[in-house]
């Protein structure tokens, strides 16, 4: 019997372990392994484009700037798992509490108290895991940045007070219903871990009366507009401030490329679409079905004035309107260099060899 109770103990103990460790581990194998292939990888995209920056990997990968959020997440963690491993030893001293409970305080609890520390536990679970996946997805595409973690703690946190509103909601009223719903709250909280924000979604939607959700993904200017942008990207893009496609039209290129994991062909693309979205606005669809996706497509070739009014006739946008925006973007530095850059990275060196396109041999942009 004794035997068997420290075997249970010690099984628990390597649990708390491995994932209370979980977050330094990866931050160290980041640190010492990946930052160096970053380094690499950031070099070769620069001499592609001619560029030179004054920005350095190590500036937004030092091991300082990790300390705290991997502390956050940690914590978050070992508080938490630790507490549902021993839960035996916790749950008989667990009294009625607002945290539990809610607007239930100070009735005949129990039974809910119970299902709360079962809700928080499977929440606890799901955001774990999806972070943990994200962490090692990040990880091997050199693309952990220190506030990973940050998002990892508030994600577990996030999730766990969703999922317990979501049992505050179906109580302990009786009826088939909601005893259906409630057989699957195990399951329902494990998910809310890890989509904490379309839960949060179906709650806000259930109290719409009181809550008007908002309708980002529905305006001009949403990242959602480029072409190519999934979920993921647009998450990533939000981690670093990037939340529409304006803020993405005036992103530094280099910052992009050291603190996101995509190429330099790719956010060259998405910066070209985002420029050319803030120009034409709705518009932009009639744009790209005549086969002006960006702001490179437009200017690729010098338009004449006929030339614009066919353009203009097919994207069901007004001339004058249309001419002037092409003279805005044509006169853009910005722009020109950009599309400069793009042709760097698209075109072997044997054809910036056989082609003049005024390319300077170097040049520094941190815009």
């Amino acid at each position: 019997m004794l035997v068997v109770l420290t075997f249970s103990i010690v099984s628990k103990i390597i649990i708390i372990i491995i994932i209370g460790g979980f977050m330094p581990l990866t931050a160290m194998t980041f640190l010492k392994v990946m930052v160096s292939n970053k380094k690499v990888e950031f070099k070769k995209a620069l001499d592609e484009m001619k560029l030179s920056s004054s920005r350095k990997v190590e500036d937004s990968f030092s091991a300082s700037k990790f300390f705290l959020p991997v502390a956050f997440a940690t914590t978050v963690c070992l508080l938490a798992i630790s507490y549902f491993t021993f839960a035996e030893q916790f749950i008989a001293g667990t009294n009625d509490n607002l945290l539990l409970t809610g607007a239930f305080f100070g009735e005949s609890n129990k039974p809910l108290i119970y299902q709360s520390l079962a809700v928080l536990s499977m929440a606890f679970l799901g955001g774990f895991l999806w972070s943990a996946q994200n962490i090692i997805r990040r990880l091997i595409a050199y693309d952990l940045a220190p506030n990973v973690y940050y998002s990892a703690g508030i994600r577990i946190i996030l999730a766990s007070v969703i999922a317990l509103v979501l049992s505050f909601v179906i109580g302990e009223e009786s009826g088939n219903n909601v005893l259906s719903f409630k057989s699957s709250l195990g399951a329902i909280s494990f998910l809310t871990g890890m989509f904490p924000e379309r839960v949060l979604s179906y709650l806000i939607n259930l109290y719409k009366k009181f809550v008007s959700p908002d309708k980002l993904n529905d305006e001009a200017l949403s990242l959602y507009k480029i072409e190519g942008m999934s979920m993921q990207h647009k998450e990533r893009l939000n981690e670093i401030g990037i939340d529409n496609v304006q803020n993405l039209s005036e992103s530094s290129l280099t910052k992009l490329m050291i603190e996101t994991p995509f190429g330099a062909r790719l956010l060259l693309d998405w910066i070209g679409q985002a420029k050319l979205i803030c120009y034409v606005k709705d518009h932009i669809t009639a744009f790209r079905k005549i086969g002006i996706r960006s702001v490179f497509d437009l200017i690729k070739v010098e338009k004449t004035e006929p030339q614009l009014q066919e353009i203009a006739e097919s994207a069901e946008i007004q001339a004058p309107l249309l001419q002037n925006l092409y003279d805005q973007i044509t006169n853009d530095k910005g722009i020109q260099a950009l599309y400069r850059f793009q042709y760097g990275v698209n075109t072997t060196n044997e054809e910036r060899k056989t082609k003049d396109t005024g390319m300077p041999v170097e040049v520094n942009i941190e815009n």
